[in-house]
């Protein structure tokens, strides 16, 4: 495996490109700049709300692109439709409401839920105070006391001067005692509630996602609601409390992949993936992230090859290979559109030549002082052919510095495992991960349309495009 940085500075291996780049250079001028910076400033707005996975800005995200996909004459699969669409299972803890005498709390500052929880409604429930919560040899919070179809506060930690056992600081102890009392619920009393809260709110904040039907190892408990003390010494004053609650964090959801097709003529069924993830996070601390590099970038790329590759179509020009634009969601989530797309392909996996995906391709990364560079991940880990055929397309065409670092199996980000391609490289598919590294703006509010490097983008889509036009035109198998 080629482990060295540059690939300017080491001998390309023989091997021949068989495609008519005269040709391509020609077409390849149909990847304009103002198209890229036009999609991009749609796919990158405000209004797409940082194009959560599920949410409406990803719907919108996905509806744009394929209408590009009509306008610029891309037709769709074979099932007749533009969209993949799958679901996905959430757990969304902001739709969780806690009220104590009715009078509502709100969330975050005065309380919130965690745990694998029961999705439940209840209206008006008795709450008693259990101290503790713990029951052991010598010691019983409980004892005298019905809590069934009640709500019981617990307080966190171990009473003073108790000699009990440490493993009551677990709560899932204290919460397993008050379940097989009947309790309802449970409400704990934090120790430091602000600390809790500064910990875990990110985690409370952002629905969190999986695969529907992936099995699940956590159990499932009843409701456990966190107050600070000071609520509780609050309501601690008044006669008697109730409790009323609602649980619906638990919801099914679909979204969609959006796929074009190309279809080729020698060697039809054969097919060349270029995949992009369109999806980003949506939203950190109530403002939106855009992700105009991640993966806007990368979708903007796919979207004006697409383009190129109709436009050579629509002159004539027949190729011998299918191809596929595969703009998937659900990257951010855990790459769940590629694997939905690998796991149900519309196309046979054994026809798939490779899969060359595009994903942050738009900055100068903290590493590096020019736009003249890319990092490749993946060309050489299963066919040495797509590795030579992109390094001779770089050296007779596009001439940027290749940096093969993040390819080394020694990498800590270990990025090869981190984007849509490696979906397809589990399945044996030859991959290249094309990608730009990591800047301060990643994942934040900040990665915006204006700091995108639009020359590099452009730079990067033509190197893609040459290597794709390879890849669907030559008569030899990569090996």
């Amino acid at each position: 495996m080629f482990v060295c940085s540059c690939s300017i500075f080491k001998k390309v291996s023989e091997i021949n490109l068989e495609a008519d780049f005269v040709l391509a250079q020609e077409i390849a001028e149909e990847i304009k700049i103002e198209d890229l910076m036009k999609h991009l400033y749609v796919l990158s707005s405000d209004s797409l709300e940082g194009r959560e996975t599920t949410k409406p800005g990803q719907k919108k995200a996905a509806e744009y692109i394929k209408n590009q996909f009509i306008k610029d004459g891309i037709y769709p699969t074979k099932t007749g439709e533009y969209y993949q669409k799958f679901n996905v299972s959430v757990t969304d803890f902001n739709r969780a409401t806690l009220s104590l005498n009715n009078q509502k709390l709100e969330l975050i500052s005065d309380f919130y839920l965690f745990g694998n929880t029961h999705d439940t409604l209840i209206s008006n429930a008795d709450v008693v105070d259990v101290g503790f919560g713990i029951v052991d040899q010598q010691y019983d919070d409980y004892k005298n006391l019905d809590v069934k179809n009640k709500v019981v506060i617990i307080k966190e930690g171990l009473p003073p001067n108790i000699n009990v056992s440490d493993s009551w600081e677990n709560w899932r102890k204290k919460q397993k005692v008050a379940t097989e009392k009947g309790a309802l619920a449970v409400i704990t009393v934090k120790k430091n509630y602000q600390s809790s809260i500064d910990r875990i709110a990110p985690f409370l904040l952002y629905p969190h996602m999986r695969m529907h039907k992936d099995v699940l190892s956590k159990a499932t408990y009843i409701p456990n609601f966190c107050i600070s003390k000071t609520t509780y010494l609050n309501y601690k004053k008044e006669p008697s409390l109730t409790a009323s609650f609602s649980v619906d964090i638990n919801y099914e959801a679909e979204t969609e992949n959006v796929l074009g097709y190309i279809e080729g003529s020698q060697y039809k069924d054969e097919l060349l993936v270029i995949s992009a993830h369109y999806d980003h996070i949506g939203f950190d601390n109530g403002e939106v992230c855009n992700g105009a590099d991640d993966d806007g970038s990368g979708t903007v790329c796919l979207l004006s090859l697409a383009k190129a590759f109709s436009i050579a179509k629509q002159k004539g020009y027949d190729f011998k290979r299918s191809i596929l634009f595969l703009a998937v969601s659900g990257e951010e989530k855990g790459l769940f559109g590629s694997r939905y797309y690998t796991d149900n392909p519309i196309y046979p996996l054994e026809n798939t030549i490779a899969d060359l995906n595009i994903d942050m391709v738009g900055r100068i990364d903290t590493i590096h002082t020019d736009m003249n560079y890319i990092y490749l991940i993946g060309s050489d880990k299963i066919s040495m052919d797509l590795h030579n055929i992109s390094e001779k397309v770089n050296q007779n065409y596009i001439k940027m510095d290749l940096d093969y670092r993040y390819n080394k199996d020694s990498d800590p980000n270990k990025f090869y495992y981190r984007s849509d391609h490696y979906n397809f490289a589990k399945n044996d598919i030859p991959v290249i991960f094309y990608f730009s590294g990591i800047h301060n703006d990643y994942h934040k509010p900040t990665d915006d349309f204006e700091k995108i490097n639009f020359d590099k983008l452009h730079l990067t889509a033509k190197y893609v495009f040459f290597t794709a036009w390879e890849l669907i035109n030559r008569d030899k198998k990569l090996k």
